[in-house]
């Protein structure tokens, strides 16, 4: 396990943009991507996570027909619009004075304009994997469900799911997942302790609520994902070191399957990881639920 989060760490990402100029996907755009080609991009520069993507997307990926290219051919390709790409992108949040790096997995299409930048190639799907400073054990292993996820989206885009939910802001875009907490009852969501603000009591939370939480270590999460446990949901947070001011930290709860039911990103350090408002939220929608 620990070979994939030094994958992520020291990982070379193919670019950089910055959040608040990603552009949104057209319905034009969209219809291109279901008769593309998606290539898949792979950095060579560490042969593990490079690995690990190309395994997901083998096992997981069939709204398109793939390829897996290096960064040569995605150099020769970006500008074509009839190519689609899933890769690692590096952003930056435009309000971040310190110019903190996160990892995003990205769907994005070709643009004539892409020789230039990464922010002129429109987002099909796009969500936070890591930080590009930051161990983490959580998000290297949401790996799979996260390629799961991304070709989720874009069905979910094509057959209008969303209705007028989806915002123009890329911090709150996958926020319209939201609605879809109710569908967490019956599932046991799995979060990592090291995932928890100390002051939730889990002992209290086990005791009340566990049939809907278990609180374990990552190696347990570990199991669940690999395994595709049955009706199991996985809790995880993806945020930055240190209190800084600028930085943004993001709570996902996501099926082994890749179907996301909760999104929140928080700009408080103290707010990164999981607040007991966070798990009242979830046992209010699950309780309400018919």
């Amino acid at each position: 396990m620990k070979r994939i989060l030094t994958a992520i760490s020291i990982l070379v990402v193919l670019g950089q943009t910055h959040a608040a100029e990603r552009l949104i996907v057209t319905d034009d755009q969209l219809a291109t991507f279901f008769k593309s080609t998606t290539y898949v991009v792979t950095t060579n520069d560490n042969i593990i996570f490079d690995a690990f993507l190309n395994d997901a997307v083998k096992r997981l990926w069939t709204v398109t027909p793939h390829k897996i290219v290096g960064l040569a051919e995605f150099d020769a390709l970006r500008t074509d619009e009839s190519c689609s790409f899933l890769m690692v992108t590096k952003v930056v949040e435009s309000k971040d004075k310190l110019k903190r790096p996160y990892l995003y997995l990205s769907l994005l299409m070709g643009s004539k304009d892409a020789e230039s930048s990464l922010d002129l190639m429109a987002e099909v799907a796009s969500i936070p994997l890591a930080c590009e400073s930051v161990e983490g054990d959580i998000p290297a292993l949401m790996l799979n469900p996260m390629v799961a996820f991304v070709q989720k989206h874009a069905e979910n885009l094509k057959d209008k799911s969303f209705k007028d939910r989806v915002v123009a802001s890329f911090q709150q875009r996958l926020q319209a997942y939201n609605y879809n907490m109710s569908q967490l009852k019956g599932k046991i969501i799995y979060v990592c302790k090291s995932d928890v603000d100390i002051k939730v009591n889990i002992r209290e939370m086990e005791a009340k609520y566990g049939n809907l939480f278990r609180f374990v270590e990552k190696d347990d999460i570990a199991r669940v994902v690999s395994e595709k446990e049955a009706n199991a949901a996985v809790a995880f947070t993806v945020y930055p070191q240190g209190d800084e001011k600028g930085a943004y930290g993001y709570k996902m709860i996501m099926d082994v399957d890749g179907s996301l039911y909760y999104y929140y990103y928080e700009s408080k350090p103290k707010n990164f990881l999981l607040q007991k408002n966070d798990f009242d939220m979830i046992i209010n929608s699950s309780s309400s639920a018919k």
